[in-house]
């Protein structure tokens, strides 16, 4: 019986075991090793490791934790979680493992629009976040391919780093008037025709081609994802969640199944900097070795 498992190897799920380890708990960290940020090039903001590529971070990370005795690994995938009295029961594609409380930190499943060759430059020239990836794309001719009811905030974003920018309506809606007077102000240009394909070079956006035919050269860009946590092996527990589909969790990240606690952007439920979900994490493991400690003082 193992007094935590992690199920997932992040960077909230490594900082999560770290602490735990240092908390002396027996730790458990499982992942499948399909980390969302794996298609990128270099991640950036995290102090000591900015430029670092994710692989040599989680790396890094890893050799970390592994220096407490009280930690280990497996490589699995989790296809079923289960409450069963006191404790938890984590069956994965070849195995069965049984813990006091459970860390959930497998980020969020991302779905990608389906436009053609955007698999292809995701991560390498277009991109979600504007904090993570804004200073490498500073002062070139971006897209930004996003729902109309989000532009006000991202065009006002973006300008940060670019002012020449194309905002095309991934809804094909156009964006509120105040955000329409917005663009005109500051020569922002709206398209509400499709994009039917990200034309590249070895992932180096080259042309924006839509739906009619015509193209847009840009070199660059920002993309709009669907994001969830809607993972089939939390299907046993029947989770509580907000109407945004975010799992509602109290202050100290615990879910409404007591003993199960939630960190990372599978708590947030949208895209955060490597630095702000291994803060979190490290923060709710504090929550959950508190909560071991006091049932075990209570014995």
């Amino acid at each position: 019986m193992y007094d935590v498992i992690v199920i997932g190897g992040g960077p909230a799920g490594l900082a999560g075991a770290l602490t735990l380890g240092r908390a002396l708990k027996k730790t458990l960290v499982l992942d499948n090793e399909t980390n969302r940020n794996r298609v990128t090039q270099h991640s950036h903001g995290f102090l000591t490791q900015d430029g670092v590529t994710p692989s040599d971070l989680r790396q890094k990370a890893r050799a970390d934790v592994a220096k407490y005795d009280q930690v280990s690994f497996a490589t699995e995938t989790v296809t079923r979680l289960e409450k069963v009295d006191n404790h938890f029961v984590v069956k994965t594609e070849t195995a069965s493992y049984q813990a006091r409380k459970i860390l959930l930190a497998m980020g969020f499943q991302e779905k990608l629009p389906d436009i053609k060759g955007l698999e292809d430059v995701y991560g390498k020239s277009v991109f979600y976040c504007p904090w993570c990836d804004g200073y490498e794309l500073r002062n070139r001719q971006l897209v930004v391919a996003v729902p109309s009811g989000v532009m006000g905030h991202m065009s006002k974003l973006i300008r940060n780093w670019s002012k020449d920018l194309v905002f095309c309506a991934l809804d094909g809606q156009e964006p509120a008037s105040e955000v329409l007077e917005y663009f005109q102000a500051k020569n922002i240009s709206l398209e509400t025709k499709g994009i039917s394909e990200f034309v590249h070079q070895d992932g180096n956006l080259r042309t924006v081609r839509f739906e009619d035919g015509t193209e847009l050269l840009r070199n660059g860009g920002f993309i709009g994802i669907g994001v969830d946590t809607r993972f089939d092996f939390l299907e046993p527990l029947a989770l509580e969640r907000e109407e945004t589909g975010k799992l509602t969790c109290n202050n100290f990240g615990e879910t409404s199944v007591p003993g199960l606690f939630v960190a990372g952007e599978a708590k947030g439920i949208m895209p955060t900097q490597l630095i702000d979900a291994a803060s979190d994490g490290n923060t709710i493991a504090k929550f959950v070795a508190v909560q071991i400690i006091e049932e075990d003082d209570n014995q």
